[in-house]
């Protein structure tokens, strides 16, 4: 019988809990160490699964020699440093998304995965819902796509909003809309050119909102809104629409929900809740078993910033910016 692998929990908000939950109905799989800034909280979910010991202190679990594996859910600003610390100490990493707010700290990521070659998976479960994998099947090399991840409005006080701890709504979740887009159309990112701004939060320096349009090395474009301007009633927060120049499918109800469109006949499947945690968890503790790569790596984790990225600095300059990835 295989030893079980030994995890610990760097983040003890409603992610980390999340995946705590996932990994105790996963085979194989012990749930060590559990920390948080606040103790209290770490304590709080070490009795829940349990653990070996709560800390407040991420040093601790990353020098624990007893650990395997980490899963990095705190606050964006902190994604870096703990990556490439749990990297050093030959650590693997789940990471929940963004990679990281800037580009040199994705960089500093990706160069430690690779100098101390440990798997490293980055959290974009959309992937994972069965009607996202319908509409790939369906329409596999889009012409098209329009994308929409549109919230109501996030609260200026609300940790995701703060410029330095999470970099507002487009970079703290409009990474997932960039990374489905690229997952979708199958093709490398080369142009990205975008308008928008800081619409509806005066008080912090944040962009709100934008609205981009993608090249892809293939010749396929799409076109992307996000942020907190209101959800529209009809397709929810998400609404992905692809077209191949016959056919069609569009997946919204927060994409529990595709219609598929073949030029003559139309198709609809409905999934009765969201999927993905239970799935990329599976997935990444496969990979750590097996010793291979997990099918989100680092390097879609940077590819998806570099979009948002690139598409502030596009606003900032009012020209189209050339992707280099």
């Amino acid at each position: 019988m295989l030893s079980p692998l030994r995890i610990a929990v760097i983040g003890c908000g409603s992610m980390g809990e999340i995946h705590a939950d996932c990994l105790s109905r996963i085979d194989g799989v012990r749930l060590h160490a559990f920390c948080d800034v606040d103790e209290q909280r770490a304590a709080a979910l070490c009795a829940k699964f349990p653990g070996s010991y709560a800390t407040g202190d991420h040093e601790r679990v990353l020098r624990d020699s007893d650990v395997d594996a980490v899963y990095v859910c705190t606050h964006h600003d902190t994604h870096g440093l703990l990556a490439v610390r749990a990297a050093e100490e030959h650590k693997h990493v789940m990471m929940e998304k963004p990679l990281a707010l800037t580009l040199r700290e994705c960089y500093d990521v990706g160069n430690a995965v690779e100098k101390h070659g440990i798997q490293f998976m980055t959290g974009f479960k959309m992937r994972y819902y069965p009607s996202v994998a319908r509409a790939k099947e369906f329409i596999p090399s889009p012409l098209v796509t329009i994308a929409q991840m549109m919230d109501a409005r996030w609260p200026d006080g609300f940790w995701a909003n703060d410029p330095r701890k999470g970099g507002g709504n487009i970079l703290s979740q409009g990474c997932h809309t960039m990374d489905l887009v690229c997952h979708l159309n199958g093709s490398r990112p080369v142009r990205i050119y975008a308008e928008g701004g800081n619409f509806s939060h005066p008080a912090i320096g944040i962009v709100d909102n934008i609205v981009a349009t993608i090249r892809f090395e293939n010749g396929s474009v799409a076109g992307v809104a996000i942020g907190d301007s209101g959800q529209t009633p009809f397709v929810s927060k998400f609404s992905f629409q692809l077209t191949d120049g016959k056919k069609t499918a569009h997946l919204r109800d927060r994409l529990k929900t595709v219609t598929l469109f073949d030029g003559e006949r139309t198709t609809e499947a409905a999934d009765p809740e969201e999927y993905g945690f239970i799935e990329e968890n599976i997935d990444f503790i496969r990979s750590l078993r097996n010793g291979t790569p997990p099918p989100i790596t680092h390097l879609d984790g940077l590819r998806a910033t570099l979009l948002v990225l690139s598409a502030f600095e596009s606003l900032k300059t009012g020209l189209p910016q050339t992707l280099s990835f």
